[in-house]
């Protein structure tokens, strides 16, 4: 007889919860470089922001693809706060920093608004994965 496994041990769980930890330091990285070593998006007005909702919709879904299993039942809205969480710490030491970066709230309102995408991706993606067996 096997030994069960534990999922906090699993090879696939493992490599998803590092690659969201990757990815947050990427996300780290970029918030906190000046702002004058980051390319400048005039696509339209606000492109800016639409990268933050991109990047933060990745930041919950790697998230939640990390921890399928934990975010249910009364702690299921726990990565909206993270997120919110996150960003602001972004924000707060960007300011701090005094790298030409400043706190923006609209930065703020674009992070947390990337969490939706993200959760509607992972939300698609688990729907796919049961349906498909």
């Amino acid at each position: 007889m096997q030994p069960t496994r534990s999922p906090l041990f699993d090879q696939r769980t493992v490599i998803q919860r590092l690659v969201f930890f990757i990815y947050v330091v990427l996300i780290t990285l970029l918030s906190l470089l000046p702002g004058s070593d980051l390319p400048s998006v005039k696509l339209f007005r606000h492109a800016d922001k639409l990268v933050h909702m991109c990047m933060y919709a990745g930041f919950t879904f790697l998230l939640l693809r990390g921890w399928p299993r934990f975010f249910r039942g009364s702690v299921q809205w726990l990565p909206l706060f993270l997120v919110l969480f996150w960003g602001m710490t972004m924000e707060i030491l960007q300011d701090l920093g005094h790298y030409g970066r400043s706190f923006e709230i609209y930065d703020i309102v674009a992070n947390v608004s990337g969490f939706f995408p993200g959760w509607f991706a992972w939300r698609v993606l688990r729907w796919y994965k049961q349906r498909k067996g």
